[in-house]
C-alpha cells in the first residue's frame, strides 16, 4: 500500500510565523530614577542655567547695648550650566521589504528604536555620573582588598558623608505593619548599582529584600533591596570596572545620591521624535524607507556634596 507523506508531497509553505514576538532583554533604566527632572525651553539658547544662593551665617551673638551694629553679611550665589547635547539613530528598509516582509516590521522596528533611544539616555546620564561624582572607596569590609568589598560599615558611612552635607534623603520611611517576614523601614538615600553585586547585598545580615518593606507602594521592580539608609536599585548596565582592585578584582561602582543631586533636562519640543521617510523621499527609483529617533538632552550634578560614587568588590 502506498501511502503519500509529507516527504512526497511538501507543503508550499513550511513555515509560519508565530503570533507576537519574543522578548527582547532590556536592562533597567536606573539613573533617571532620583533625578530632579527640567525641561529647557525652545529658543531661549543652548544652556540652561541653575542658580544656588551661599548660606548666610546665622546670628548666633547677643547684641548687648553697646549700640554697635553686628558686620553685615554679603549675600553670595553660584552658577551651574547644564549644555543640551543632541543624540540620533536610524534605520533604512528597503520598500521590498517593506512589502513582502509577513511581519509589521514598521512596528516592531519602531518599537526598538524607542527603546534604544531610552537605554541611551540613562548610559549617558551613567557615564556622565562615573565622571563626575565623588569617589568613596569602601573600607569595611574583610576581603583584604582596595576597595573591600561592601559592608554594614560602609553604609552608615555612606549615610553620615551625605547627612553630614545636610543631603535630603529621597524617599520617606516604612512603617511596620503586620505582615509576616516584614520590618520597618528608614528614610533613604537612593544607591544605584548592578545587577552582578546582587550576591554581595544578599549577604549582609541587615540587608532586607524589597519583599521584606511593609508594603510594596512606591516599590520600582528595579529595587533590590535596602540597607540602613540606603535603598538599592540594581540594573545589568550599572558601570563595572574589570580587574581594577588593588587584587584584580572586579571593582563595581553605585551612584549614591540625596534628592536633588543631580538633574536631567530635556528639550521642550525635541525629545524623543520619532520621524519616519516614505521612500518616495529617498531618491528616483524611491527605494528605501528610513526610521530614526533623535532627541536632546543634558545633564549636571547639582548639589555635588549630595552624590557619592561608592566603589567596591565582592567578598572572597
Amino acid at each position: 500500500m502506498t501511502i503519500t507523506s509529507t516527504s512526497d508531497l511538501v507543503a508550499p509553505i513550511l513555515q509560519s510565523l508565530a503570533p507576537g514576538m519574543l522578548s527582547v532583554p532590556t536592562p533597567e533604566f536606573i539613573y533617571r530614577l532620583p533625578a530632579e527632572r527640567y525641561t529647557k525651553g525652545a529658543n531661549e539658547g543652548t544652556t540652561l542655567r541653575f542658580m544656588r544662593p551661599r548660606r548666610l551665617k546665622p546670628p548666633i551673638k547677643a547684641l548687648g547695648n553697646s549700640g554697635i551694629e553686628p558686620n553685615p553679611q554679603i549675600p553670595q550665589r553660584d552658577f551651574k550650566d547644564a549644555i543640551m547635547s543632541f543624540y540620533a539613530t536610524s534605520v533604512i528598509l528597503n520598500e521590498q521589504l517593506l512589502l513582502q516582509n509577513q511581519d509589521s516590521t514598521l512596528a516592531w522596528v519602531s518599537e526598538r528604536l524607542a527603546v534604544a533611544g531610552y537605554e541611551a539616555e540613562d548610559i549617558i546620564l551613567r557615564d556622565y555620573l562615573m565622571s563626575a561624582a565623588g569617589v568613596y572607596n569602601c573600607r569595611g569590609g574583610a576581603n583584604g582588598d582596595n576597595p573591600t568589598n561592601f559592608s554594614e560599615r560602609d553604609a552608615s558611612n555612606i549615610n553620615s558623608s551625605l547627612s553630614t552635607a545636610n543631603a535630603f534623603k529621597l524617599t520617606n520611611g516604612k512603617l511596620g505593619e503586620n505582615r509576616y517576614g516584614s520590618g520597618p523601614l528608614r528614610a533613604a538615600y537612593i544607591m544605584l548599582s548592578s545587577t552582578e553585586a546582587e550576591p554581595e547585598f544578599d549577604g549582609l545580615e541587615e540587608f532586607k529584600s524589597s519583599w521584606e518593606y511593609p508594603n510594596r507602594e512606591d516599590v520600582a521592580t528595579s529595587e533590590y533591596g535596602a540597607i540602613r539608609n540606603l535603598r538599592i536599585f540594581t540594573s545589568s548596565e550599572a558601570k563595572i570596572e574589570r580587574n581594577a582592585s588593588m587584587l584584580g578584582a572586579d571593582v563595581f561602582n553605585a551612584i549614591t545620591t540625596g534628592k536633588e543631586g543631580y538633574a536631567h533636562i530635556d528639550q521642550d519640543k525635541y525629545s524623543y521624535n520619532l520621524i519616519y521617510r516614505d521612500p518616495i523621499y529617498s531618491g528616483p527609483s524611491a527605494l528605501n524607507a528610513t526610521l530614526a529617533i533623535k532627541f536632546a538632552q543634558a545633564q549636571l550634578i547639582t548639589q555635588e556634596t549630595f552624590v557619592r560614587r561608592v566603589r567596591f568588590t565582592l567578598a572572597a
